[in-house]
């Protein structure tokens, strides 16, 4: 069957930019639909990527829309795609009032981040509060550094900080087990609980706790899950896992035919590098079937 487009990408940020890239560099008619800017907009550096690290996450946003803008069957649409059907050996896409075909359909539509509802997190969030010990740790090596969100995954993130900090210190109840662990590991336990952020709105200096203690602070993370944006995912039938992240195979594919998922959404490494890789696999794969499909 015709369709107005080879792909459908669902998703403007690192994953599916990529992913429209690659697909673009083969010739195929490619429509990226997304809006809102990248997961990680709030922070003014980001790190990790190779050739690019501690670049505003906005400018490598603008220069990779730049890229994209130079190949002629690459349209991108700022917009919100609302449902997407299986139809008669090709898929419908609804957007913004308006619909379209394409032959094949890439996921790309991230995750939510989940704040705390503490006071002063989410004017910090990005420039004092942080979620990424790989992405932001460096930068507050050897300042005393802060953890609270989820008991069950802050020891995780608390002793991954030990490798840039010897004053880490998670701010959660924690069973005596482990405990005893982390204070082996060299990581603090404090059941207070955090009542206030305390900074400037570019950078935390301290925490206020809950008995009205103040705890000099370089920076807080927050250990969580992020939420996956998989309603489209879910609407088609894709597989997830208990957490809701697409379920995919090394080259991103879903159990749906001629549907791929890419970046935050079927991973839990959520960082700018691994979102450029997967959105190229994808799109390289999609791209070969394209051609070679009979």
């Amino acid at each position: 069957m015709n369709t107005d487009w080879d792909t459908v990408v669902v998703g403007q940020s690192f994953a599916g930019l990529s992913a429209a890239l690659t697909l673009g560099r083969m010739r195929r008619s490619v429509l990226a639909i997304g809006s809102g800017g990248p997961r990680n907009e709030a922070v003014a550096h980001a790190h990790g990527l190779l050739t690019q690290d501690g670049a505003n996450p906005n400018d490598l946003m603008s220069a990779a829309t730049a890229d994209l803008d130079k190949y002629p069957t690459v349209q991108r649409v700022n917009g919100r795609v609302t449902a997407i059907e299986s139809q008669d050996g090709c898929f419908r896409v609804s957007f913004d009032g308006r619909t379209t075909t394409a032959t094949t359909i890439i996921l790309a539509t991230g995750v939510n981040d989940d704040p705390l509802p503490i006071p002063g997190v989410a004017e910090h969030w990005g420039r004092g509060v942080f979620t990424c010990p790989f992405c932001d740790g460096f930068e507050h090596q050897d300042l005393p550094l802060a953890v609270a969100g989820d008991p069950q995954i802050t020891p995780h993130v608390s002793r991954l900080l030990t490798a840039v900090s010897d004053r880490v210190t998670i701010y959660a109840p924690i069973a005596d087990d482990a405990r005893a662990q982390l204070t082996d590991a060299g990581v603090s336990v404090d059941s207070r609980k955090i009542a206030r952020v305390i900074g400037d709105g570019t950078s935390i200096n301290a925490l206020e706790l809950d008995d009205g203690t103040i705890a000099e602070t370089g920076a807080l993370f927050i250990a969580g899950m992020p939420h996956p944006n998989n309603q489209l995912a879910l609407a088609l039938g894709c597989n997830v896992d208990d957490l809701g992240f697409v379920e995919v195979g090394p080259t991103g594919r879903t159990n749906i035919d001629s549907v791929w998922a890419a970046g935050d959404l079927s991973t839990r490494h959520h960082q700018i590098a691994t979102a450029i890789a997967q959105g190229a696999t994808v799109g390289a794969e999609c791209a070969a079937i394209l051609v070679l499909a009979p």
